[in-house]
């Protein structure tokens, strides 16, 4: 009986020693492209959550200057103060007119930011925010339609004007459109 070893090629085992440089390479490019897709992530996720701040101060903002206008009975149209954490006084008139009195509104119903401010009828309200002791400002403004002797239709919308470190960010504008009054 006769033993019979056989040697493998060198050839086929140095193909299985590990990674080429090619490999390795294409093996690099592949994680930094997940890399930096996470990090786009990342930064589109920031982006949102201060939008998401912003319009809800926005919101808050033209809630609070709508139930402000709405304290008081639709016949009357008394001149309210309203102060911001700086202690600026703001007059908001209440004076509707059929055409409607204040901010001009654009075709969709909301306050047109292109025309100028109408004086009692906005304010550059400054919001004191907990974070970092900084200041946001908020663009206000108001239109008041006279519907009936009894009720007007209110339209208030919000914006971010700037921030206090002077920066600049999309602001889009929330509107709150209420009928007052209803017969009061």
């Amino acid at each position: 009986m006769e033993l019979i070893i056989r040697k493998k090629p060198k050839r086929a085992a140095r193909g299985q020693d590990g990674l080429t440089i090619i490999e390795l390479m294409i093996a690099m490019v592949v994680l930094a492209v997940g890399i930096l897709a996470s990090m786009s992530l990342v930064i589109m996720a920031i982006t949102g959550d201060a939008r998401s701040k912003q319009q809800s101060n926005s919101t808050a903002l033209a809630q609070m200057v709508t139930e402000k206008i709405m304290s008081i009975p639709a016949y009357t149209s008394p001149t309210l103060t309203l102060v911001d954490c700086t202690n600026t006084s703001f007059n908001l008139s209440t004076t509707g007119s059929s055409t409607g009195s204040g901010a001009p509104l654009a075709s969709s119903g909301s306050v047109d930011y292109t025309q100028a401010t109408v004086s009692n009828y906005y304010m550059p309200y400054t919001d004191c925010a907990t974070q970092a002791n900084r200041q946001t400002t908020y663009d206000v403004r108001w239109n008041i339609k006279t519907l009936t002797p009894y009720a007007k239709l209110l339209t208030v919308s919000s914006r971010l004007r700037y921030t206090g470190t002077g920066g600049s960010m999309f602001a889009p504008v929330v509107t709150i459109t209420t009928v007052i009054g209803q017969g009061t």
